[in-house]
């Protein structure tokens, strides 16, 4: 291995580097970074011509970063914080930035807001920093104690935040009715009668909706109480990890979100369905549908006019996705 002029290693590449690394995919870091799928190529080779290695292998599902990948990941993800507090600063200093935000979503939706957001920002001239970061176990508390401004929860009902009194406000922004059923193009079940029961007959993958890790989701509870064997092989979180995991398996799983469609049209290995309305009935005659809430810190005498705003843009952004 020979590493030639490291004059040449630039942010945008190691953020590449990263991004590949953590999804597997040049399709989501190309949409993820809103960055030309050529540019990405281009300095996918800068970066194996500098480090004088492939850094990633290409395998029907995607790119899997090797050895060597592995060790430079961490440096490289060290490297892009200390540059974003370089330009955190520069902000401050110049008072270029009048508010920041830290907003917390769900993996799974989490990639439809960044874009979207900024492009918002940059055509009401909103002078605000916005940061999306993945919705945790330790959200909630974080919005209590003003770590983060506002979260994006996807929780069965208003009873899962009620919980900690007047100290949040939530607004509730979508009910999710509908449900979508996806794995691999090939896969037998859309060959066949697609219900409730035939679907349990496969291996199920979860995705977490920002519930506890303790509570069951919506078709797990169904199955529960209609007494029918699930086997759950996995819980996923990741839109690009699961997209890899059912691209390569037998397993399927069922999603809430219609935004689903735009994003498996982009990826040969996977189809998708919407089940019917009746199975939809069935489903949630068992269990309460999944509801979209915005979670902010009650602060009834704090009006933040850049938060009524940003509200209102992320409720725009959540009508598209559901």
């Amino acid at each position: 291995m020979h590493i030639s002029n490291m004059d040449g290693l630039d942010i945008l590449s190691l953020k590449i580097l990263v991004s590949l690394y953590e999804n597997k995919s040049a399709t989501y870091v190309s949409k993820a970074l809103d960055i030309p799928a050529p540019k990405i190529s281009r300095s996918l080779k800068n970066l194996r011509e500098i480090f004088g290695d492939e850094l990633f292998i290409r395998r029907k599902c995607g790119l899997f970063p090797n050895e060597f990948a592995t060790h430079l990941y961490p440096i490289a993800k060290e490297a892009i914080e200390c540059t974003d507090k370089f330009h955190k600063a520069r902000a401050a200093n110049a008072n270029l930035v009048k508010t920041h935000i830290e907003i917390a979503a769900p993996g799974l939706i989490a990639y439809a807001f960044p874009k979207a957001l900024m492009q918002a920002i940059k055509d009401e001239q909103k002078l605000m920093h916005i940061n999306i970061t993945p919705w945790s176990m330790h959200t909630t508390q974080d919005i209590i104690n003003g770590d983060t401004t506002l979260g994006i929860c996807c929780n069965k009902s208003t009873a899962d935040v009620a919980a900690f009194g007047d100290k949040l406000l939530t607004t509730t922004l979508q009910s999710m009715d509908k449900v979508y059923l996806l794995a691999s193009r090939n896969h037998p079940i859309f060959k066949r009668e697609i219900t409730l029961e035939t679907i349990a007959e496969y291996p199920y993958v979860n995705t977490d909706l920002g519930n506890p890790s303790s509570k069951l989701s919506p078709y797990q509870e169904f199955c529960l109480k209609s007494n029918i064997k699930l086997n759950t092989e996995i819980t996923i979180t990741s839109i690009s990890s699961l997209f890899e995991y059912l691209g390569e398996s037998q397993a399927l799983s069922l999603l809430p979100y219609r935004v689903v469609y735009e994003m498996v049209s982009d990826v040969a290995e996977l189809h998708t369905c919407q089940l019917s309305q009746l199975e939809a009935e069935r489903l949630y005659a068992h269990a309460e549908a999944p509801t979209i809430f915005l979670v902010q810190k009650n602060q009834p005498s704090k009006v933040n006019d850049d938060l009524v705003w940003l509200s209102g843009q992320i409720k725009k952004i959540v009508d598209h996705i559901i």
